[in-house]
């Protein structure tokens, strides 16, 4: 008897291996984008400073209405947007980093998942669930005399509503 080959096993270890390659190359995507980053940002200022160049005045960044402002060096205007640019976009790439992590993953896998349970929930007609309401049946607050008590009905809710709003 010849044995048979676990096709399904072989794709789920190609994919978990596919995963942290592609998690790899986007890690060193990001740490050498970084390092670049660092490398030439400061190569820019260092040269701008030793030439006579005039280091930010962070004032004349501040746009608001009704306050003057000096027209400042367009220079320094512009190696300040090329830092502040870049550094966005490297803010985003260590963003979509977190994202492609276990932790990023999982929290967005029950996302989905609750949604489409709702959905196919709502297609069968059955009520989805109701997390929400669940959630709000143990709200705690701290009463008058400093112990926490728990929220029960609606009208505390309410009461405790109307109280915040006379205090703020």
């Amino acid at each position: 008897m010849r044995p048979e080959i676990d096709y399904p096993a072989i794709q789920q270890r190609v994919d978990a291996k596919v995963k942290k390659e592609m998690r790899l190359a986007k890690f060193v995507l990001f740490a050498v984008n970084l390092g670049l980053f660092v490398v030439f940002i400061f190569m820019a200022w260092q040269l701008y400073l030793s030439n006579g160049g005039e280091p930010p005045i962070w004032e004349q960044f501040v746009n608001i209405p009704g306050i003057a402002r000096s027209a400042g060096n367009p220079t320094t205007g512009a190696l300040v947007m090329l830092t502040v640019g870049w550094g966005i976009g490297l803010l985003f790439q260590l963003i979509s980093l977190i994202f492609d992590t276990r932790l990023g993953e999982r929290q967005t896998r029950e996302r989905l998942m609750g949604r489409e349970v709702n959905k196919e929930l709502a297609r069968l007609g059955l009520e989805p669930s109701t997390d929400q309401q669940e959630k709000s049946k143990h709200m705690m607050r701290l009463s008058d005399d400093g112990e926490l008590e728990e929220l029960v009905t609606d009208d505390d809710l309410l009461e405790l509503e109307a109280k915040h709003q006379t205090n703020g």
